[in-house]
């Protein structure tokens, strides 16, 4: 199993969420209105007068096989609006209480 982390301009949330109900991936934490900038470039998401867009950031944890098809799928849409910045992190993880 593993854990996914996925950080977006908070314009991608419908495009994430639809993606996930495409692959049947039911459970997810979506934490909203993140501040912070990208470590390679794009501009700062604050939410203020001068840099006022914002992030989002998803948690989901799925089979090994599913993982790997979801991170693809977020690297196609990540190169269609580049702009917009998205990254993902992935780890493996062992489920302690279910």
């Amino acid at each position: 199993m593993k854990g996914i982390m996925i950080i977006f301009n908070q314009s991608l949330s419908e495009e994430i969420i639809a993606l996930f109900d495409l692959m049947e991936i039911r459970g997810f934490t979506k934490l909203n209105n993140l501040q912070g900038r990208g470590s390679d470039s794009g501009e700062p998401r604050m939410g203020t007068h001068t840099w006022p867009a914002l992030n989002n950031a998803i948690y989901t944890f799925v089979e090994t096989e599913k993982a790997e098809k979801l991170l693809e799928e977020l690297n196609k849409l990540n190169q269609q609006a580049e702009e917009q910045g998205l990254k993902a992190f992935s780890w493996e993880v062992q489920v302690a209480v279910i």
